[in-house]
């Protein structure tokens, strides 16, 4: 079985076939064996063009090669439909709306142009249009078929779309419109549409969105599903905001109905944000919808870029609960340039993160997961999805704050809930909602939540050690008697489930019917009280220039030698000084760097303050990076400022500090007789264990327990504990560069949180 995890592969620049197939093994490598193909921004090849599709090519083929398997994206950036413009270029084919209020009412809107500063000005696709629709697919699926015909269903798995909408055009005096659409309306309620447009009839918005999300699956979901069927590949992909009803209901109608159609139904989860009030929702939905090939989320894309592998672990799993197992995990960029054109936010899955060899244990975690994907639960109520009450008040300032309420204190509650589209679930009862978001629960309305909650008969699963309800947890109890519990943002600590004392750590996994890491005994004493520290390659820091501002200062406490690592096309200067560079940056910089900046020769900053100017930088593309043996600390104020000192080389437990890369702490010990491992407390990094030079063992998330052979005990051996960072260090304080930046317009992660090496105990293991 291949690994679940799939890249979204950013396909930047102009790759060659040498470069592809390096980029696939590195991702082979460390055990990711499915790619999604994605055209994105920072791409130069032209979209559909020969060249891309030799690309393409080139990309099937290698994955063949290596045993893996390709995931098409059908669309270059998204929302999918507009076949990167062809589509849109048609007048026809545009997107169109109907006025329902004001003096316009009635009037259709052909033109659909819509303004935002993430799209700029652009036209949509009119996926109510059969015609649009099968162009698209001529443009597209038929294009790619035509030329990889051999490779569907083998080597090719699925093809991916991504937020098609009819909503992107309408506001609150306009509707989604298609032609026919007035006698789809008669046939389906039986009165005529103008007559209800023009008198306002209590049940026109209802009726129209049933009929226009009717209209939306027959057109677009249907006709691509169809498609992918004839083809021998599953359609995957999801709809536009569909992790809120009110919001899914403008952008797709019928938001179930569409979504079940898919072969791999899915959900976009990028914000990776565990105390978001729309998650479990959105994840619910797509337990509704998956079938028998299962479901797809996309992962991790808004980051933040220093996300540790317990928290991404902990999401995997959390999605398994609702039958999702397909992890898209964006984005895996072939080269940063596409952060030029998206500059406010950044995650990256691929080499260039010091931390990347991880990636295998994750995987190891994914096929797991994939496994509880497999499994169901018996919910202990249905929720009624509020299709019908989103339509009626599809033009109103709706607060969905009540729908998202019950649904969040029924999982704090460790109530187990299922959506249906229907009055009738057997003996479980429904909840259902008035049109003003009261709750309905057997013939009973109730306005605050917790008399619902008291109203459904549940069993409580986990509690803290005193009994109480914990906040921060999920709990999923499946048929087949298996308890699993995440620690999606409570304290670390021990907790009581079902009689058994478990101890869950920040974003910690627990199921009943896995066997849990533990330590029978562990020593008083640290191991050592010392180690000397080395590194596995140079710091990494930005300058940061905000706003105006051209110039960054370097502060050293003495002389120190560096190299200036510098973005193509950015003229700066040291102390005036043009800072020369090469091209000749292997083994310098990663992969997604090195053809994008030059580097210096050697330079040496003498101790105190040394200015740099430079210009046009960009979050996380900067002009300027510097590298060298130093450490670094950063101050930002109305010059951002670097202050460079050497590097520690010993280190006493309890210490943490900053650095970027791989750090590595060795002393000489003497193991115990009968140690089984090693301990270690305080980290949160992805982190190795060697005995004499030889990999003993590995892991990415608490409890930090590395298992040791027995030839080791009772003999004195060197130990070497080595810790891995990601890119995050190299950006320096994102946060402030997003606060005082009036180029950042969006921020929709996370902000990094730095990263701490070191650890607060080791002790051996018995």
């Amino acid at each position: 079985m291949k690994s679940p995890l799939i890249t979204m592969t950013a396909v930047t620049g102009k790759p060659s076939r040498e470069e592809i197939k390096r980029y696939l093994k590195s991702l082979k490598d460390n055990g990711i064996e499915q790619v999604m193909i994605y055209p994105r921004s920072g791409c130069e090849i032209e979209y559909l063009s020969e060249e891309w599709f030799h690309t393409v090519g080139n990309f099937i083929k290698s994955a063949e090669e290596y045993q893996m398997y390709i995931w098409l994206y059908d669309e270059f950036n998204w929302p999918s439909g507009q076949a990167g413009g062809r589509v849109t270029a048609i007048e026809d084919y545009r997107l169109k709306a109907i006025i329902t209020k004001g003096a316009d009412i009635g009037k259709i809107l052909h033109k659909s142009q819509y303004k935002d500063s993430l799209f700029g000005e652009a036209y949509f696709p009119d996926l109510l249009s059969e015609e649009a629709v099968d162009y698209f697919i001529k443009c597209t699926h038929e294009a790619y078929y035509k030329r990889f015909k051999p490779y569907f269903g083998t080597v090719i798995k699925g093809m991916f779309t991504d937020e098609p909408s009819i909503g992107y055009t309408c506001d609150e005096q306009s509707i989604a419109y298609y032609k026919g659409m007035e006698e789809d309306y008669k046939a389906y309620c039986g009165r005529d549409f103008s007559e209800d447009l023009h008198h306002g009839h209590e049940d026109f918005y209802k009726d129209v969105y049933a009929v226009v999300g009717n209209r939306f699956k027959q057109a677009f979901h249907g006709k691509i599903r169809a498609w992918c069927d004839d083809h021998n590949i599953l359609m995957t992909g999801h709809m536009m905001e569909d992790e809120n009803p009110f919001a899914g209901t403008k952008h797709g109608g019928n938001v179930l109905k569409n979504l079940s159609t898919y072969a791999v139904p899915g959900m976009d989860d990028i914000w990776t944000d565990f105390e978001g009030n729309t998650q479990i929702s959105l994840m619910s939905t797509v337990e509704f919808a998956a079938g028998e090939n299962g479901a797809m989320v996309e992962l991790f894309a808004l980051g933040p870029i220093d996300m540790t592998y317990a928290k991404k672990r902990c999401m995997i799993y959390l999605t398994s609960c609702f039958k999702i197992d397909h992890y898209f995990l964006g984005v895996s960029h072939m080269d940063m340039r596409g952060n030029m054109k998206i500059t406010d936010y950044f995650h990256n899955v691929a080499s260039d993160q010091p931390d990347f060899a991880g990636m295998k244990l994750l995987g190891d975690d994914a096929l797991e997961a994939a496994l509880y994907a497999k499994k169901d639960f018996t919910p202990d109520v249905y929720v009624k999805y509020p299709t019908e009450i989103a339509a009626k008040q599809i033009q109103k300032k709706w607060d969905a704050k009540p729908y998202f309420d019950l649904l969040n204190e029924m999982n704090r509650n460790q109530i187990q809930w299922k959506y249906t589209d229907t009055d009738a679930c057997g003996d479980i009862p429904v909840i259902d909602f008035t049109d003003d978001l009261a709750y309905i629960l057997k013939n009973q309305t109730y306005t605050k939540t917790e008399d619902v909650i008291q109203n459904i008969p549940h069993t409580i699963r986990a509690t803290d050690k005193d009994g109480n309800l914990p906040e921060g947890l999920f709990v999923r109890t499946f048929t087949d008697g298996t308890i699993m519990v995440l620690n999606l943002y409570g304290a670390s600590g021990e907790y009581i489930v079902s009689g058994k004392t478990v101890t869950l750590y920040q974003h910690g996994v627990y199921a009943s019917d896995k066997p849990v890491a533990v330590a029978e005994s562990v020593s008083e004493k640290d191991i050592a009280d010392v180690f000397s520290v080395s590194y596995q390659q140079d710091n990494m820091c930005r300058l940061m220039y905000i706003s105006e501002q051209t110039t960054a200062k370097i502060f050293s406490e003495t002389d120190i030698k560096v190299r200036f690592a510098v973005r193509n096309g950015v003229d700066a200067k040291l102390c005036d000084e043009p800072i020369v560079t090469n091209s000749e940056t292997e083994g310098v910089l990663s992969d997604g760097f090195k053809t994008l900046y030059g580097v210096s020769e050697n330079v040496t900053i003498k101790s105190g303050e040394t200015a740099v100017s430079a210009f046009d930088d960009v979050t996380y593309l900067p002009s300027v990076f510097v590298l060298g043996d130093f450490s670094a600390r950063y101050e930002n104020g109305e010059i951002c400022s670097v202050y460079l000192k050497e590097r520690k080389n010993i280190y006493e437990i309890g210490e943490k500090f900053t650095d970027f890369g791989g750090v590595e702490f060795t002393a000489e010990v003497t193991v115990p007789e009968n140690a089984k491992g090693i301990m270690l407390e305080g980290t949160d990094l992805y982190q190795t264990v060697s005995i004499d030079g030889k990999l003993c063992d590995e892991r990415i998330a608490p409890p930090y327990i590395f298992e040791i052979e027995k030839a080791y005990c009772g003999k004195k051996v060197c130990l070497t504990i080595t810790q891995y960072s990601t890119l995050g260090p190299i950006f320096d304080d994102v946060g402030y560069y997003n606060q005082n930046s009036p180029t950042v317009k969006w921020v929709g992660m996370p902000i990094p949180t730095g990263t701490s090496f070191g650890f607060e105990k080791i002790r051996w293991v018995f």
